[in-house]
């Protein structure tokens, strides 16, 4: 998480009152939404949305293959340009989206994804081939290769799909498919995971002949793998067999290599789960496919606690959802909306799944998958008078730092609710000062709960520039 001194924190936010504009704090290249966007035909490229509104966007700034996802680490942007392009492209945001490097993983092996474990070593999963590569991103060097080949179906491939590296393991996605029967899973599916001091695979039940992986519950493991920042979990999003209501989403804890069961089922949410995002306020989203009446894709939002359904929150009609991603830091649901007569990237509030664009974001391209480039922006909003109201860091785990725009003439407050308008805090700003710290508890002393919460100061009490309030959302991680 970035951190920013008091004193530039208050400087920033001075200079947005001038200006009466949202903004980040410290505003970076890396406060950004990257979109790759395709035709799905000849043409891939590279566009990127300000987290902020207006969410400026500029589009076309790198070409990639048609078929390419995009991954970040330590900045730059790792775009896996998948068959009949087979590498791995980087991008340096800092230096407008240059490539500054391209490399081969193979002809024809068709790579899907990319995990780092350090800045020198990663791992790309190959789904034309039975051999993981670790390379040095660095360079783009092969340094070593793992055989899966023992996971394989009777087509001699295991499919492996989605990487992660998580409590010192590198898990890696084995979906298994018969691509005879119409792409049909073959069960199992499994997790491999590979130890990578040795590189070699960790057999997750040594009671049982062989070297085992973790059994998935469900087949297909599908969509993007995601470890929780806060617990360390790894959630699979697993499809099972398209057009039954066989999947979910599966917890894996990497410090026991053993599932915990599902979060939520297909059956809960009604149809093919694609994509998850983890939750923000108990509240995350996934993208479903259902067969009737036609074949479309949607978003819902579903309840962490239970896994019940909560709502459809964009559902415009046809295979148009892509892609999905949570922003933290502003609490917005970002959509990858392929409609084929209005194309681009819509935005929902990740809590009350209201949308807050009008319009899609025009991308140029159709968007195909998005990449955060930092989930810790400030959400800052310009009072009356250009008073505006700065919260850092966000997210948080513990305490807040607040700074006001302004130095109050007299005494003033910053009181914190959370999303049901309910006052959690007031805390005192006395004359002179510019800014308080809340501790994270509520006014009886106890820590208050994971979520969304608001910090306002009112113009009551008057300021240098003429008064006016402000308010700035911030999430609570714990």
């Amino acid at each position: 998480m970035r951190r920013i001194s008091l004193g530039t924190a208050l400087a920033a936010v001075v200079s947005l009152a001038v200006a009466g504009v949202w903004s980040s704090c410290a505003a970076s290249v890396t406060d950004l939404v990257v979109a790759v966007t395709s035709d799905y035909s000849v043409s891939g490229s590279v566009s990127t949305i300000d987290v902020i509104p207006p969410w400026s966007v500029d589009t076309g700034v790198a070409s990639v293959h048609s078929d390419a996802v995009g991954r970040e680490h330590n900045g730059l942007v790792y775009v896996v340009n998948k068959l009949y392009a087979d590498n791995i492209q980087v991008l340096d945001p800092e230096d407008a989206f240059s490539t500054v490097r391209q490399f081969s993983v193979g002809p024809g092996s068709n790579p899907q994804d990319i995990a780092f474990v350090s800045d020198t070593r990663a791992y790309v999963s190959r789904y034309e081939s039975v051999w993981m590569l670790e390379v040095d991103p660095t360079t783009g060097a092969v340094t070593d290769s793992i055989d899966l080949s023992s996971f394989a179906d009777l087509d001699g491939t295991p499919e492996m799909a989605g990487v992660a590296y998580a409590g010192g393991y590198v898990f890696v996605a084995i979906q298994r498919i018969d691509r005879d029967v119409y792409w049909t899973p073959v069960p199992p599916s499994y997790l491999a995971v590979i130890d990578p001091v040795t590189n070699a695979l960790v057999d997750v039940d040594p009671d049982t002949p062989g070297t085992q992986s973790i059994e998935l519950e469900a087949t297909n493991p599908y969509g993007e793998l995601l470890v929780d920042g806060s617990s360390g979990l790894l959630f699979v999003p697993e499809s099972g067999d398209w057009g039954a209501l066989d999947g979910g989403v599966e917890i894996i804890d990497p410090a026991t290599l053993t599932s915990l069961g599902f979060a939520t089922t297909e059956a809960a949410l009604g149809g093919d789960i694609n994509d998850v995002t983890l939750d923000v306020g108990g509240r995350a989203h996934a993208t479903i496919s259902v067969a009737s009446p036609s074949w479309e894709s949607y978003v819902v939002a579903w309840d962490v606690s239970s896994g019940a359904l909560l709502e459809e929150v964009y559902r415009p009609g046809g295979w148009s959802v892509a892609d999905i991603e949570v922003h933290a830091g502003s609490a917005q649901l970002f959509v990858s909306d392929r409609t084929y007569t209005e194309p681009g990237v819509r935005v929902f509030d990740a809590v009350s799944g209201d949308e807050k664009t009008t319009a899609p974001i025009f991308t140029g391209l159709p968007p195909h998958d998005l990449v955060l480039l930092g989930s810790d922006v400030t959400h800052v909003t310009a009072g009356l008078g250009g008073r505006a109201l700065l919260a850092w860091p966000n997210p948080t785990m513990e305490g807040v730092s607040f700074a006001l725009s302004s130095v109050p003439v007299a005494d003033a407050a910053v009181k914190v609710f959370d999303v049901a308008g309910r006052l959690v805090a007031e805390l005192p700003v006395p004359t002179g000062r510019a800014e308080c710290r809340w501790n994270g508890r509520d006014e009886l002393g106890h820590r208050v709960a994971s979520g969304v919460y608001f910090a306002r100061t009112d113009g009551e009490a008057g300021s240098s520039c003429g008064g006016g309030g402000a308010s700035a959302r911030f999430v609570v991680l714990r």
